[in-house]
């Protein structure tokens, strides 16, 4: 896991419905998305905590059911490294369940991922034929296929869901076109609330 920097984590019991999880925050992510909530952990300014921290604190929440590898964004590392970190965190605890949360960019790696883990968050950030606010809003050059390939892949496991922000530029029209995409799909569609980031300095190319 030498290539694998975590940045921090959190206890919720929202990210994943009707379980107590830990979210491990992966340094780095390839895209740049405007009002990102997480930009100091995608540019890795976000400090970093050793494994056996993370391990550490598994062991003694005994009413932790799942682990939720998020970011940044942890498909842009090595797949055998995500596999020995969910191992690892299998070691400590063989029920534990394990998401990972992801942009979708990266569906080779989430390929090779499904095996080992039960489920992932996919982020469907813009209409998926509609590759200009997909670049608008992530800062890349994205073709919205591959995202549909990763939402193929996944879709159905036992805790995979999609979900989308409210993103202001969005219009109604374009959250209609994911709601009928979404509802054609097994597992579940959320519809999550925007908040401002006016910090993000990513946001600095909305004044170009």
């Amino acid at each position: 896991m030498a290539g694998i920097k975590i940045s921090g984590f959190v206890h919720s019991t929202k990210d994943v419905p009707g379980k107590w999880c830990l979210i491990l925050f992966l340094a780095g992510c390839n895209f740049m998305c405007l009002h990102c909530y997480n930009w100091r952990v995608v540019l890795d300014i976000a400090g970093n905590i050793p494994i056996e921290r993370v391990l550490e604190e598994i062991e003694k929440s005994p009413f932790l059911e799942c682990v939720v590898i998020s970011g940044g964004e942890p498909t842009i590392h090595e797949p055998e490294e995500l596999i020995e970190l969910v191992n690892t965190i299998k070691k400590v605890n063989p029920e534990l369940k394990i998401r990972i949360d992801t942009n979708g960019s990266n569906p080779d790696v989430v390929e090779k991922l499904k095996p080992y883990v039960d489920g992932f968050a996919v982020d469907i950030k813009s209409p998926l034929e509609n590759p200009e606010k997909w670049k608008f809003t992530t800062g890349v050059d994205i073709d919205p296929k591959v995202i549909i390939r990763t939402i193929t892949l996944v879709d159905g496991m036992p805790l995979t869901l999609f979900r989308t922000v409210k993103y202001p530029w969005l219009s109604e029209e374009d959250i209609e076109k994911i709601k009928n995409f979404t509802s054609k799909l097994k597992s579940p569609w959320f519809l999550n609330p925007f908040y401002a980031v006016e910090d993000c300095p990513f946001n600095e190319r909305l004044k170009e």
